[in-house]
């Protein structure tokens, strides 16, 4: 469940001592990007630039031991008077070392989140960064714990700082991250709500089904790409459980625990493991199927008995058996590849039959696959979440009486609801994140020359920004 990307910058490291009481740890000033740099990256204009700092700060590790976790802040450059914060879940890592907090890890998600206006936590995660100990892979509990204890540590931080947050926060993160934002929002809400109150959340194509729809996908004989995070799964679960296997055997066929082995001690990263998963699998019984790796008696026994231990410890771990109270959206794609939409599907069923408050899910597109869809699910949270946020009257009835029809469109689309359409900007966005067209705002846009697909129409002006989705047929 990956959703990462790499980033190059030179920079240098400024470490800044400070003494903090109880959460914080250190914190260093790692880099700055200006809004051209951020927005030449995305190929998407954005209004800010942001700076980087690296947190360390103590929890409690995977073993229940004390220990010191990692994380990234963003803050943007405008220099507002205080920020809305947002906590972004990265996705899946290869190797523990490619996380926010060294700035090679979804850097295009927390900077572009950044330089839209909000305050931006990212935590590495326990085992991951600076923490100890062998990451507990898509582990509900301590995801939340992580982001949890950041979040605390952050507020401690800002008590000796210039900069300030408001009230408002949000939450979301992507594959992995869709897993870890749901567990860090069931978190804050039944255990933290007398602190802090979480304002809106968007949980992005994560597993949130680990006993249904992965488990299903784990045992199934088709072939799977991604078949590397099932030992990543089963290895980090052992080590917060301690009694998943007594040895690989248990769970594994011989073949493969070779790689399996290099992997936990750290001589392979995740890829490598994927690799030579897959050239064995092929190799031994001709096919890729994810079933392959398993040994035969554990599958049988689990498939036959739903209270099977480690059929309870998936069970633990799924993230929707809740109702939340703030709003919140699912967003998935149809044909994702690495994780299946069914998860969204089921984690939406449920949180609503147990009555969650304001609930949305949505299929971005029945094409794109897990990488493709990203990206539009990152601009469709900013824009949910730039609905909490404004304060003017100018800003409110920019975004209540603007409207754009019809939608879906053969070509031509209407905009209506602004007096003034020549104080605002269009930009035309594909779902790669390219921008297409750029040009003044006109009550009539005219997609003709653009394939069939999904766009964005991003308007702005003096009143904020908005981006709306449009299908053009």
């Amino acid at each position: 469940m990956k959703f990462f990307f790499t980033f190059s910058l030179l920079f240098s490291f400024l470490f800044v001592p400070t003494t903090y009481s109880q959460y914080v740890n250190s914190v260093e000033f790692i880099s700055s990007a200006s809004a051209d740099e951020i927005s030449e990256l995305l190929d998407y204009d954005v209004d800010n630039g942001a700076h980087f700092y690296k947190m360390t700060y103590h929890t409690t590790g995977s073993d229940g031991m004390s220990d010191i976790a990692s994380g990234l802040i963003v803050i943007p450059d405008n220099m507002a008077n205080e920020y809305p914060l947002v906590i972004y879940h990265h996705g899946t890592s290869p190797a523990r070392d490619e996380v926010p907090s060294s700035l090679s890890l979804d850097f295009e998600a927390y900077a572009g989140i950044g330089a839209s206006g909000y305050a931006v936590l990212a935590p590495d995660y326990l085992g991951m960064g600076d923490s100890r100990g062998f990451h507990p892979y898509v582990h509900r509990e301590t995801q939340a714990r992580a982001s949890v204890d950041m979040l605390k540590a952050f507020h401690e931080w800002l008590e000796g700082e210039d900069y300030a947050v408001n009230h408002k926060l949000f939450l979301t993160g992507y594959s992995q991250g869709g897993h870890a934002s749901m567990s860090t929002h069931k978190e804050l809400e039944l255990n933290h709500s007398a602190e802090f109150t979480v304002t809106a959340a968007t949980h992005l194509s994560g597993p949130y089904s680990i006993s249904g729809v992965m488990r299903d996908l784990m045992f199934s004989e088709t072939n799977y790409l991604y078949v590397g995070f099932i030992p990543y799964l089963i290895l980090g679960y052992q080590e917060v459980y301690g009694n998943v296997y007594e040895d690989l055997t248990d769970i594994f066929q011989p073949v493969f625990i070779p790689s399996i082995e290099a992997f936990y001690n750290g001589q392979i990263n995740l890829i490598d493991l994927t690799i030579a998963l897959i050239f064995l699998s092929a190799q031994n019984y001709g096919n890729s199927y994810p079933v392959t790796i398993f040994n035969p008696e554990l599958v049988a026994e689990m498939t036959s008995d739903d209270n099977h231990p480690l059929n309870v410890i998936l069970r633990e771990n799924d993230t929707f058996n809740w109702a939340p109270q703030a709003p919140t959206r699912i967003f998935y794609c149809l044909a994702d590849d690495m994780v299946p939409f069914e998860n969204s599907i089921v984690a939406d069923s449920v949180m609503q039959a147990n009555g969650a408050l304001d609930l949305v899910s949505e299929n971005l597109s029945s094409t794109m696959g897990h990488g493709e869809c990203a990206f539009p699910a990152l601009l469709e949270t900013v824009e949910f979440f730039n609905g909490f946020i404004e304060t003017s009257t100018e800003q409110i009835a920019f975004h209540s009486q603007l409207s754009l029809y019809p939608n879906p469109t053969d070509g031509r689309i209407i905009i209506s609801g602004l007096s003034d359409f020549e104080s605002y900007n269009l930009q035309v966005v594909d779902i790669s994140g390219k921008v297409l067209m750029s040009q003044v705002l006109s009550s009539e846009i005219n997609l003709d020359h653009l394939q069939s697909g999904v766009y964005f129409l991003r308007i702005s002006g003096n009143s904020g920004v908005i981006t709306h989705k449009v299908i053009r047929n």
